[in-house]
Parts: structure tokens; C-alpha cells; sequence
């Protein structure tokens, strides 16, 4: 057969099997894991990452979308709602949910991760202090400890702000 004769041909499968035996022989680096050889946490892995929120005024109070990203490692889903999920004000006081009537609370499926948004509403005390979002037991810092003047925003106006801004 004439096909086998060409040198091309040869090197050309030399070089496919090499390339195989790299991919499927190399093994990764130990770069991304501790001295037992487990994987190390990055801050991708956090259990809860803050995206963003964004402040609506409405009159006195405001309405208050957090947007983050949740980790679930329960074999169940979590519903992110009273009592699992809490916002919590600097003086303890845990603030109310907002939500509407035929809007489904958001969910994670179980050993899953998705972003979500939570809604809160907040007095205008609320934003004297820092605010802190607290699921299943693990904690993330909303807002820091300085005082936001709602007021200096117009009525319905929105406001965003990364996390760490405010």
C-alpha cells in the first residue's frame, strides 16, 4: 500500500500520539493545593461572594437589591429567606425582607452555586451603621461602618455601589 510509504504520514502520527500522551499523561500542577493535597479555597470558592447592591429612595426609606453569588454544600436546596438568610443593622436589628406577593424567593439547588438577588427595605437609621448578610451561619459585610446620607439622593433615584464603596 502506497499510503504507508509516505514519510509525512509517519511523522504526522508520531506527533498525534505524542500529543495524546501529553494530555492524557501529564498531571496538573501541585500549585493550587495545600501540603495533604487538598485544593486551597480562592476567593472564587468563598461560600459567599458580594457582586454589587444598588440603593432605591423611596421617600424616607429606601429599597435595598443585593446581588451575590451563594454556595450551597447542603444536600438540600436553600431557600434565601427568613430565618436561613438575615441583613442585619448595626444595632442588632434584623431588617425586613422585601418581596412581592407572586414573586418566588430565590433558591440555590443543593451542592450548587448561583447568583442571586435578595431585596431588603431599609429606614434611613439603617444606613448609620453597617449592614452585614448573614446565610447558614456565614457572614459578609454589606456596608461598612460610615453613615450614608439618604437624602442627599432625589426620590426614586438609584444608587450602585461595589462592594467595599460604602
Amino acid at each position: 500500500m502506497q499510503l504507508f510509504k509516505r514519510i509525512e504520514l509517519w511523522v504526522l502520527l508520531a506527533a498525534v500520539i505524542a500529543g495524546l500522551f501529553f494530555v492524557f499523561g501529564s498531571r496538573h500542577s501541585d500549585s493550587d493545593s495545600t501540603s495533604d493535597g487538598t485544593p486551597m479555597a480562592t476567593a472564587e470558592d468563598a461560600p459567599l461572594k458580594l457582586h454589587r447592591c444598588i440603593l432605591t429612595r423611596d421617600y424616607g426609606n429606601a429599597q435595598l437589591d443585593i446581588e451575590l453569588k451563594v454556595r450551597n454544600d447542603s444536600a438540600e436546596k436553600l431557600v434565601l429567606a427568613a430565618p436561613a438568610v438575615k441583613l442585619i443593622g448595626a444595632k442588632g436589628r434584623e431588617v425586613p425582607g422585601f418581596f412581592l406577593p407572586f414573586q418566588p424567593q430565590p433558591e440555590v439547588p443543593a451542592k450548587a452555586t448561583e447568583d442571586v438577588q435578595l431585596r431588603y427595605w431599609l429606614d434611613k437609621a439603617d444606613l448609620e451603621g453597617p449592614l452585614k448578610l448573614e446565610v447558614k451561619g456565614k457572614t459578609i459585610e454589606i456596608k461598612g461602618p460610615q453613615s450614608f446620607d439618604l437624602l442627599s439622593m432625589k426620590n426614586a433615584d438609584k444608587k450602585s455601589f461595589n462592594p467595599g464603596e460604602w
